[in-house]
């Protein structure tokens, strides 16, 4: 008869090689819950009360880089939300959510592009890590209102089951976005044709081509804590060009090419965007 824990070794080999799909979710990691959470946010947000967001003591709440109290930046000026886009990820009990909100900045109705980091355990959020673009500090990059002209584009439907994607393969392929900062990158992601971007809300792919051949650019600080592998989505935490916290979201078809990328940033910090003894994996 087997030991323990040589079960225990076969199980986990088993598990790894059908990949992390195989783990099932904990039930208040389920899809629905963690979409239940994320709009306990946006409520927390546009109410300007976090009663209305299930916490853990000692949650932790950043924006832009900056450790925030509770109730404090977008908790206090933010407002409705006029456009969502959701990444679930029931694996690792987190969400990523890309959004255009109402915002309140000196007494002036406003839009931020925003994106938000939700970490979720026993059900309460632990970690709430925030990226916002506002006109003040990205005039180049800011466009929420053209970033509302793709409501229509569909973020939503799942993959054909047996067109799915493993965590690694979407995460591997994003990074190698990240390499190809260079004058002439030799191995560039798997981009599809044509395959658009947006930036803090603004088109910056005019042409259909993602690649960034011939930008040099250093990006630092990469972090992988979010992939629906339902949708074909993941989302990378990375402090582009060593100083501006960002999120890039990028969206694969059921070919495993890239076609559609939006990037939100604000803000400027050197070093990690969220500083960590734990790494997080691209597998």
């Amino acid at each position: 008869m087997l030991k323990l824990s040589t079960k225990l070794a076969i199980i986990a080999t088993f598990a790894a090689a059908l990949g992390t799909s195989a783990i099932p979710a904990r039930a208040d990691c389920s899809r629905a819950s963690l979409k239940s959470m994320i709009g306990d946010y946006f409520k927390a947000v546009d109410a300007h009360d976090m009663s209305a967001l299930p916490t853990a003591a000692g949650v932790r709440i950043t924006e832009n880089g900056v450790v925030m109290q509770p109730g404090t930046g977008l908790f206090q000026s933010g407002g409705k939300v006029l456009l969502e886009r959701d990444l679930i990820d029931s694996q690792r009990c987190g969400t990523v959510s890309e959004a255009v909100t109402g915002e309140t900045v000196d007494g002036q109705p406003t839009l931020a592009v925003m994106a938000v980091r939700l970490k979720v355990a026993h059900g309460k959020v632990t970690e709430i890590e925030q990226i916002i673009t506002r006109a003040a500090g990205e005039k180049g990059f800011y466009n929420p209102k053209e970033l509302l002209s793709t409501k229509d584009q569909d973020w939503t439907t799942p993959l054909p089951k047996n067109k799915r994607l493993t965590r690694a393969y979407m995460n591997v392929s994003a990074n190698k976005y990240f390499d190809s900062f260079k004058k002439d990158p030799t191995d560039l992601p798997p981009f599809a044709t044509p395959c658009n971007r947006w930036e803090g809300g603004t088109h910056t792919t005019r042409t259909g081509n993602c690649s960034p051949k011939g930008l040099v650019l250093t990006h630092t600080d990469r972090r992988f804590p979010v992939t629906d592998l339902e949708l074909g989505e993941t989302a990378v935490f990375v402090n582009f060009a060593t100083a501006l916290p960002d999120v890039h979201i990028f969206k694969f078809n059921s070919n495993g090419k890239i076609y559609l990328i939006n990037a939100v940033f604000g803000g400027r910090v050197k070093g990690p965007v969220w500083p960590s003894t734990k790494s997080t994996a691209m597998k």
